[in-house]
C-alpha cells in the first residue's frame, strides 16, 4: 500500500506537502490538540499542510482544517507504522517533517534516515522525558528517554514546550543546547475565544449555585487528582463550593473511592470526556491543576485566556513558567493537599485581575507560536 499518493489536495491541485506533521492518532489529549492548532496555523500562513496518523481515528480527527490533508497509515502501532511512513516521506517529499510525542518521535527519526533525509526533520517533546519513564505504563515507554539520546541528535533541531523540559532533554538524554528551541504550546486560538464565551451544561453552574473549582485532565497518577480531591475536602472547612474534574482515564475507580471515602459525593463530579471544555473553565471561579509532573499546561493558559484565575502544583513541567514563578497565579508544593487547598482559597480571594491574565495569555497565541514554528522547520510564511 502506498499510504500517500500525491493526491488532490483541499486546494484543486496536485502539490508537493510543505510540511508533513507526524503523530500517533487524533485519540484526545494535550499534544493532539497542540498539533492540530499548529497544522491550522501553518494552513493559514499559507502552506500545504498533511496530517500523518499512525492511525486516523479519535474524537479530534472532525476537528482537522479542512486545508490539512489528513493521511492515514493505517497501522495499529507506532513501531508498526514505520515501512509506511517510509514510503509517504519517499513518496510525498515535504520540505518539512515534525513529529510530536516521544515514541513517534524515534519512528520519525529513523524513517527520516531511512527516506533519505532530504526534509529538515524537527522532533518536539511535549512531557519531560526522564520523570515521564518513572510513571510508564509499558515498556517502551520507559525506554524512551534511553532511545532519545541515540535518535533525537540526529533531528535538524528538537522542540521543548517548555524551560523544564529542555533542561530534562539536556540532562536526561545529554543534548547539545543549541539542538534545543524553547516553544510553547499554540494554545489561544479565535475558536477557544468562541467557546470560552459559551455556557456548558452541568448542575454545578446552575444560578446562586456555590462557587466551582474546576481540574481538567487524563485521570492518571502524575496528574495528582487524589490529591486535588483531598484539597478540596479542607477547602470546604472554610468556604462552601463545588468540585469538577473533566477527563477520563485509569485512575477514575481509586478517585470516585476516594470521593466517598471523604463524603464528598454531592459536592464533587467526574463527569469524564466532555466536548466544549473551555465553557466550562469561564463558568469556573478557579482553574486547578495538581499535577505531579506537567510538560506544559494548557489548561492554565485556557483559564488566563478567558480571565479565570488559576492555581498549580510548582512541579516539573511548564506551570511554573505559565504563571511565572507565581506571579500570575498560586504555586503549591506537589503532593501537599493543605497546600493546594490554601492557593486555591487565595486564587477565589484575592484573584490575579482579568485583564492581566488575559494579557498574559496573548503570549500563548496561534499566530506567535506558528511563526517560532515556520522559523525553526526553515520555511517561511506564504509558502515562500
Amino acid at each position: 500500500m502506498n499510504p500517500a499518493p500525491p493526491t488532490k489536495s483541499p486546494r484543486g491541485s496536485v502539490s508537493r506537502p510543505t510540511i508533513a506533521v507526524f503523530i500517533p492518532s487524533l485519540r484526545g489529549g494535550g499534544v493532539e490538540r497542540n498539533m492540530l492548532n499548529l497544522t491550522r496555523g501553518m494552513a493559514d500562513a499559507g502552506h500545504a499542510v498533511d496530517l500523518v496518523l499512525v492511525s486516523a481515528e479519535g474524537p479530534f480527527l472532525k476537528m482537522v482544517d479542512e486545508r490539512v490533508r489528513v493521511v492515514d497509515l493505517k497501522s495499529s502501532r507506532v513501531v508498526s507504522a514505520l515501512p509506511k511512513l517510509i514510503r509517504y516521506l519517499k513518496d510525498a517529499r515535504p520540505a518539512a517533517l515534525l513529529s510530536g510525542m516521544g515514541h513517534a518521535n524515534i519512528i520519525a527519526v529513523i524513517a527520516h534516515g531511512l527516506a533519505g533525509g532530504d526534509c529538515r526533520l524537527v522532533v518536539s517533546e511535549h512531557t519531560l522525558p526522564s520523570v515521564v519513564a518513572k510513571f510508564a505504563s509499558t515498556p517502551l515507554s520507559k525506554t524512551v528517554p534511553v532511545l532519545s539520546r541515540w535518535f533525537y541528535p540526529r533531528a535538524d533541531a528538537v522542540v521543548a514546550v517548555s524551560g523544564d523540559v529542555g533542561r530534562d532533554l539536556r540532562e536526561a538524554s545529554g543534548l547539545r543546547e543549541e539542538l534545543i528551541t524553547v516553544i510553547p504550546n499554540p494554545v489561544v486560538t479565535p475558536e477557544l475565544m468562541e467557546e470560552l464565551a459559551g455556557r456548558a451544561e452541568h448542575r454545578f453552574f446552575d444560578e446562586d449555585s456555590p462557587p466551582v473549582i474546576l481540574g481538567i485532565g487524563r485521570l492518571s497518577h502524575e496528574k495528582g487528582f487524589d490529591v486535588l480531591i483531598r484539597a478540596f475536602g479542607l477547602l470546604l472547612e472554610t468556604t462552601d463550593a463545588r468540585l469538577l474534574i473533566v477527563g477520563e482515564g485509569e485512575d477514575r475507580p481509586e478517585l470516585e473511592a476516594l470521593v466517598t471515602e471523604l463524603g464528598l459525593e454531592n459536592k464533587v463530579d467526574l463527569p469524564g470526556f466532555v466536548d466544549g471544555v473551555p465553557s466550562y473553565i469561564s463558568q469556573a471561579a478557579v482553574v486547578a491543576m495538581p499535577s505531579r509532573i506537567e510538560g506544559f499546561g494548557n489548561a492554565l493558559v485556557e483559564a488566563m485566556a478567558g480571565g479565570v484565575p488559576c492555581v498549580a502544583t510548582d512541579c516539573p513541567g511548564g506551570p511554573s513558567d505559565i504563571l511565572e514563578q507565581g506571579k500570575f497565579g498560586p504555586l503549591a508544593q506537589v503532593d501537599d493537599p493543605g497546600a493546594l487547598a490554601t492557593g486555591i482559597e487565595k486564587a477565589m480571594r484575592d484573584p490575579v485581575p482579568a485583564d492581566v491574565l488575559k494579557s498574559r495569555a496573548a503570549e500563548y497565541s496561534l499566530d506567535r507560536v506558528v511563526a517560532r514554528y515556520l522559523e525553526v522547520l526553515g520555511v517561511q510564511p506564504n509558502g515562500h
